[in-house]
C-alpha cells in the first residue's frame, strides 16, 4: 500500500477492474515505451458495476473481470477511455473504479496516495466497514490510521474534523 509498484506490461495485457484499497487515490505513471489504455467510472457508479459482477458471477472484490463496455452504457455508467503515452501522469480519484490495457510494451509505477480531505476519508472508512461485511481484508489499518491523525494532524477542514471524532 505505502511502497512504489511497477508493472512490466507486454501488448495486451490487462489490468482488470477493481478500486484501489479502501478506495485511496494512486498516481500512475507510465515510463513507456509503448501506450496503455485506460477505462474508469466515478465511485458513484461501483454499485452498478458490483451488481454486473454478481449478475456474471464474478466477485467484485476477489474476481478478475473485464467490464462490457456495451452494458456498462445499457446501465447508463459513463465511462472515461483515454491513452496514457509514456511520461503521462494519470491521477486515480478516491473510488474510481478503473482497468487497464497495455497497447505496446509498456512499464509503469504507481502508488496509493490518500489526500487529508474528508470525502478520501468517508470512502475509505466506509469502504473498510463493508470489506469487514464481505470478509475482505483491508490493507489500510483504518482504526491505527485514525488515531494518528486525530493525535498528530491539526485538522481544519470541518467535515473531516466531525468524521474522525
Amino acid at each position: 500500500m505505502n511502497t512504489v509498484q511497477l508493472y512490466m506490461k507486454v501488448p495486451g495485457s490487462r489490468t482488470p477492474g477493481h478500486q484501489e484499497n479502501n478506495n485511496f487515490c494512486s498516481i500512475n505513471i507510465n515510463i513507456g515505451p509503448g501506450d496503455c489504455e485506460w477505462f474508469a467510472v466515478p465511485d458513484a457508479y461501483w454499485g452498478v458495476i458490483h451488481t454486473l459482477c454478481e449478475k456474471n458471477g464474478t466477485n467484485y472484490l476477489h474476481g478478475s473481470w473485464w467490464p462490457d463496455l456495451q452494458e456498462l452504457l445499457e446501465e447508463h455508467v459513463p465511462v472515461y477511455r483515454f491513452l496514457q503515452k509514456p511520461g503521462d501522469m494519470v491521477w486515480v480519484n478516491s473510488g474510481c473504479v478503473h482497468w487497464v490495457q497495455a497497447v505496446g510494451w509498456c512499464n509503469n509505477i504507481a502508488w496509493n496516495v490518500g489526500p487529508l480531505t474528508s470525502r478520501q476519508y468517508q470512502l475509505a472508512l466506509e469502504r473498510y466497514e463493508w470489506n469487514k461485511l464481505q470478509s475482505f481484508k483491508s490493507i489500510v489499518p483504518m482504526v491505527l490510521l485514525s488515531w494518528n491523525l486525530a493525535r498528530n494532524i491539526k485538522v481544519s477542514d470541518q467535515k473531516l474534523f466531525d468524521l474522525l471524532k
